[in-house]
C-alpha cells in the first residue's frame, strides 16, 4: 500500500461516523447540519439516485461496491435483491456497513473485504461495480479502469470530482489540511482516461456540476 493511499486509509477510519451520518440516518446531526448537507452535498443525493436507477436492471445480478464507506449503497443494493460485495480501506467503515446491513430485511447476499481495491484479486468478475466518491482519492486512476475491465463483466458507475468552483476550492484547503490526498477533473480530463484506459467505447457522463456522473457499459 502507497504512504498515500495509506494517508487515505486514516481519514476515512477517523472519519466513518461523520461521513455515514451525512446520508440522514442518524440524529447526531442537527436540522442545520442536514440543512448544509442537502444544500451543498446535494451532487450526493442525485449521485446516489442515479446509481440506484441503474442498478435497478434486472440484468445486474452481482454489484462490486469499491471504497463501499459505511454501506448505504450496499443496503439499497441489498433491498433490490442483488448479490454484493464491498470493498474498503478503512476498518471504520466496514465496521459500520456490517452493522447497518444487520438491520435490514433482504434478498440478497452480501460480503464485506477490508483491503485496498488494486492491490486484490477476485477470482470472479461482477456484472456492476459502483466507485462513488472514489476517484477523488486515485493517484492512478487509469489502472484503476483497467483493472475494472478484468473485473466488470457489464456496466462501471463512477463519480469524479469537477476541478473547478469555490466549494471544490475550499474542499482542497479542507483536505491539505487533513493530510488527505484529493484529485479533481475536468469534463476532457474524464473523457482522456477513459480513452487512455480503453473504456471509451460507450460511456455517458452526467454533470451534476460538482461532479461528474460516469456510466461505462462494457462488452457492447
Amino acid at each position: 500500500m502507497s504512504s498515500k493511499t495509506k494517508q487515505v486509509e486514516k481519514f476515512f477510519h477517523s472519519y466513518a461516523g461523520g461521513f455515514d451520518s451525512i446520508y440522514g440516518h442518524t440524529t447526531r446531526r442537527s436540522k442545520f447540519d442536514k440543512w448544509v448537507d442537502k444544500t451543498f452535498r446535494k451532487t450526493m443525493f442525485l449521485r446516489f439516485e442515479e446509481t440506484l436507477k441503474n442498478t435497478a436492471n434486472p440484468e445486474i445480478h452481482s454489484v462490486l461496491d469499491i471504497g463501499c464507506g459505511s454501506g448505504r449503497y450496499i443496503i439499497e443494493f441489498l433491498l433490490q435483491g442483488k448479490d454484493v460485495t464491498g470493498i474498503d480501506l478503512a476498518q471504520g467503515m466496514i465496521d459500520i456497513a456490517k452493522s447497518q446491513t444487520e438491520k435490514i430485511d433482504h434478498k440478497g447476499r452480501k460480503q464485506f473485504i477490508i483491503a485496498d481495491y488494486m492491490q486484490y484479486d477476485f477470482d470472479r468478475q461482477f456484472d456492476a461495480a459502483c466507485l462513488m466518491g472514489v476517484f477523488d482519492y486515485i493517484e492512478k486512476p487509469v489502472e484503476m479502469l483497467k483493472k475494472l475491465k478484468r473485473d466488470i463483466s457489464k456496466e462501471i458507475y463512477a463519480s469524479f470530482p469537477h476541478d473547478s468552483g469555490l466549494l471544490a476550492f475550499q474542499r482542497k484547503i479542507r483536505y491539505k489540511i487533513r493530510e488527505c490526498p484529493l484529485y479533481y477533473y475536468s469534463y476532457n480530463d474524464v473523457v482522456n482516461l477513459l480513452k487512455e484506459a480503453g473504456l471509451d467505447k460507450n460511456f455517458e457522463i452526467v454533470d451534476f456540476k460538482r461532479d461528474y456522473f460516469v456510466k461505462i457499459i462494457l462488452n457492447k
